[in-house]
């Protein structure tokens, strides 16, 4: 029998009970995320002065400052102090991370991928009522009616609706939709396009090509994080195995 891992009202509880239960509540994917993000901010240094700046602006923004309070908190949080700080050090970690692993790369990244970060302008209704789109884009077509004037029928009455989406990056789009867009050219509307159980109509206004900058640049970072992660977290999974 394995020892004992904690103790609940003095009743000991194993490692496998652990393992049986996150197993049972489908928490392993979790675990395995959480672990390799620990591996991988370890070599991520903060110094001693960096941490305590971290825990105190915590400690502030939850209203902890009194240490009675602060000491009722890590209890009912089952934490202590040194978890706590790794806890509250974790999203500048990452952001350490990926500035050292990527940040050198950003440019190039953005450059090989550019025409997924450019944005688009275009006008969209859908519903699930394929005879009612196809009604939608005959009207739209043949200019019966506004994009507004629909969008508002669409809207429950919405004065503001206008059904115009934008700019927003190409890469936000479905990919027919966007084929379609680009396809048909601005000032044309698309024939109506089948997501799922919506069905879409569309119509282009104006691609913008992005620019380069600071936001854009996180972006990027973020984005190849998440990417490296999913991938790690799946190679590891497929290497779990549990004891018989």
């Amino acid at each position: 029998m394995s020892s004992p891992v904690l103790l609940l009202d003095d009743q000991p509880i194993t490692a496998d009970q652990l393992l049986g239960l996150l197993r049972r509540q489908g928490q392993i994917p979790s675990l395995v995320r959480e672990l390799v993000l620990d591996q991988a901010l370890a070599t991520v240094e903060l110094s001693p002065e960096e941490e305590e700046q971290h825990l105190q602006a915590f400690r502030s923004e939850r209203q902890l400052e009194n240490e009675e309070a602060f000491v009722g908190f890590l209890q009912a949080s089952s934490l202590d102090e040194q978890l706590l700080c790794q806890m509250v050090t974790r999203p500048e970690r990452v952001v350490r991370y990926r500035e050292e692993r990527w940040g050198p790369r950003a440019n190039s990244l953005y450059l090989k991928h550019k025409e997924r970060y450019d944005l688009v302008t275009y006008r969209r209704l859908q519903c699930a009522n394929a005879d009612v789109m196809q009604e939608v884009f005959f009207r739209l077509k043949d200019r019966e009616e506004s994009w507004e004037s629909l969008a508002q029928q669409f809207a429950g009455g919405d004065p503001n609706a206008t059904g115009r989406v934008g700019p927003v990056p190409v890469g936000s789009l479905e990919e027919p939709v966007l084929s379609a867009l680009r396809q048909q050219g601005a000032g044309r509307v698309c024939r109506p396009i089948s997501l799922g159980d919506q069905v879409v109509v569309a119509e282009l206004e104006a691609f913008q090509p992005s620019e380069f900058n600071e936001e854009l640049r996180t972006r990027i970072l973020r984005e190849e994080f998440e990417t490296w992660l999913q991938e790690e977290c799946s190679k590891m999974l497929n290497k779990v195995t549990y004891p018989a």
